[in-house]
């Protein structure tokens, strides 16, 4: 018994050192930043940047792909919603345990090619970093409607509504996607410690 104790008392001695040494500070941190270009008739009409929100659940994905989970895969869709009219007059914040998004009208699959490592300078690396980027145009007929949201989903997403793992969530002013745009979306991802 007073062995057990010990070891015990030894892997407890352990954690605290750890996290002594690690500090209160030290934390991860994972940020994503949209870029979106709205063409109609293929001429530019609108660009705008801004910042999403990295949900809770990603951090589930991160730990599936780090155990090589079966069925699971990383990012697979970029899924749109029309979230709701009420919007249009007071935008709300999504938050971090949110799930899903609040009414999705279609998600487009990512291929592979579509995401990029980037480098401390933002240029594409050939070797992986902390910084993904993804480049994606939705086309003619892709989701076309009321655009006030979007997440990108992955695990065992399908290109059935609502499946898998949502990774960030972001509202914004709506884009009324028709037929004659197009609209390329830019989304990067940075993980850091903080």
């Amino acid at each position: 018994m007073m062995k057990e104790n010990a070891k015990t008392m030894g892997v407890e001695t352990d954690n605290i050192a750890l996290a002594l040494a690690s500090g209160d500070d030290h934390a991860i941190k994972m940020t994503g930043q949209i870029t979106d270009r709205i063409f109609k008739n293929g001429v530019l009409v609108e660009e705008r940047v801004g910042h999403n929100l990295v949900v809770n659940t990603a951090l589930n994905l991160i730990m599936a792909l780090l155990k090589i989970h079966s069925g699971y895969s990383g990012i697979q869709y970029w899924a749109i919603g029309s979230g709701a009219s009420s919007w249009d007059s007071s935008l709300p914040n999504p938050t971090r345990g949110e799930t899903r998004l609040t009414a999705e009208i279609g998600r487009v699959a990512i291929d592979p090619s579509e995401i990029v490592f980037l480098n401390g300078s933002l240029q594409e690396s050939s070797t992986p970093t902390n910084i993904i980027q993804i480049t994606h145009t939705f086309g003619a007929d892709d989701c076309n409607g009321k655009w006030r949201e979007f997440g990108i989903f992955g695990g065992n997403a399908t290109a059935s509504a609502n499946s898998g793992i949502m990774i960030n969530k972001r509202h914004h002013e709506v884009i009324t996607k028709t037929r004659d745009m197009t609209v390329e979306r830019i989304m990067r991802f940075t993980l850091s410690l903080a």
